[in-house]
């Protein structure tokens, strides 16, 4: 009985992994913004950038007056064609605001959507605004 049951969770597994279709990659182009969603790809040339999360979004909410406009930092993986991700950190107040990675400048534009004192964000809805450009 037990083989049985470990012969259907392995069946299983090998239908989930078929099934999964491959990430979407969008086509960007340097020095004009382009938008990302959490888990979603952009490609630049040989530079691939994916929007990981939001681990932090203290910006004042639009229905409130706040002193300060708060910071939201978002974590970014980006790689070469053929090579390991790198994780990197970016905010949208503090610095840094802007990364460097193999030549390549990544700047934070903007995120949405915006917040509201009484509306929670589910992280899947985040969006995030970025420019990338080749470094001087």
């Amino acid at each position: 009985m037990r083989s049985i049951f470990f012969i259907g969770l392995v069946l299983v597994g090998l239908v989930n992994l078929i099934g999964c279709a491959p990430a979407v990659v969008k086509e960007a182009q340097l020095d004009q913004p382009f938008t990302l969603f959490v888990r979603e790809r952009a490609q630049l040339g040989n530079l691939q950038i994916r929007f990981i999360g939001v681990p932090e979004d203290s910006r004042c909410p639009l229905d409130v007056e706040c002193v300060w406009a708060g910071n939201a930092k978002i974590v970014l993986g980006v790689s070469l064609k053929d090579s390991d991700e790198t994780v990197i950190t970016i905010n949208s107040t503090v610095d840094p605001q802007e990364a460097l990675y193999a030549g390549y400048r990544i700047r934070f534009v903007s995120l949405k959507p915006e917040r509201f004192s009484e509306r929670l964000i589910n992280p899947a809805e985040y969006r995030v605004t970025l420019i990338v450009s080749r470094a001087p």
